[in-house]
């Protein structure tokens, strides 16, 4: 996609200057890149994971003799998907027209569940036990869908890292007037080779059919709430995201 493309030559020019910090790189890939056509690449990023658990509930429907109750919950990923995919469409034609969407105050634990039950659908196996830890209701303003889709690619990394299985465990907590979720798996870890580029664009380990593009994306996403997110050292792959309590005038 050329989009893609625009944006590789972008990192690429850009890349000298800016090989010190991630933050001076997002500020000029902003500058470069128009907010439709960031969008639009958030948006072909971001639609793999509800079009995966579509295609992952579909095979399951086709290849096994499933029972009511199973049939029942594939059909549901499936509708849920199909919903999440409108709202990803819904969000590049709000901003080709030059509308932006509103914060509204949300449960930061039903915003983290909602993701962890849309990263699920696109497993095929319950290998991975996913462990969600929220000890008190935290309300915050977000952009729900936004940052719904932060923590699905947050929690699909983790499953994909852990093929043969293991425990992602989100923990959230406030602090002098922020929340700090922390998002941590049993997998491998980050490689030494890309942990000082982890959330630059079309960085990658090698995931097959990996765009390199969730994390910085990500980070994106938290920067306009007035956060950040960064890993931290850890047995397997860990990161904390810092989310202000308070704030107008979401970017």
């Amino acid at each position: 996609m050329w989009i893609l493309n625009k944006l590789k030559e972008t990192r690429q020019r850009d890349r000298p200057a800016l090989a010190d910090q991630s933050q001076p790189q997002a500020q000029n890939l902003r500058e470069n890149i128009s907010a439709v056509e960031w969008l639009s690449v958030s948006i072909v990023h971001d639609l793999r994971n509800p079009l995966g658990a579509i295609c992952a509930a579909a095979e399951m429907l086709v290849g096994f003799d499933a029972g009511p109750t199973q049939v029942k919950r594939l059909a549901s990923n499936i509708y849920r998907a199909a919903g999440r995919m409108r709202e990803l469409l819904a969000d590049l034609n709000s901003v080709s027209h030059g509308s932006r969407p509103t914060a509204e105050i949300c449960d930061i634990g039903e915003v983290i569940a909602a993701a962890s039950d849309a990263a699920s659908a696109t497993r095929k196996s319950d290998d991975v036990q996913i462990l969600i830890d929220v000890s008190e209701r935290i309300e915050l303003p977000l952009i729900r869908s936004h940052m719904e889709r932060v923590f699905v690619n947050l929690i699909v990394n983790a499953i994909e890292a852990m093929p043969t299985g293991g425990k992602l465990r989100i923990m959230c907590r406030k602090a002098n007037g922020c929340v700090l979720i922390e998002v941590e798996d049993t997998g491998p870890g980050i490689p030494r080779t890309v942990s000082d580029q982890l959330f630059e664009p079309f960085v990658t380990d090698g995931k097959q059919d990996g765009l390199g593009l969730g994390l910085a994306l990500s980070r994106q996403t938290v920067l306009n709430h007035g956060g950040d997110i960064w890993s931290e050292p850890a047995a397997g792959a860990r990161f904390v995201i810092r989310l202000p309590l308070n704030r107008v005038g979401l970017q």
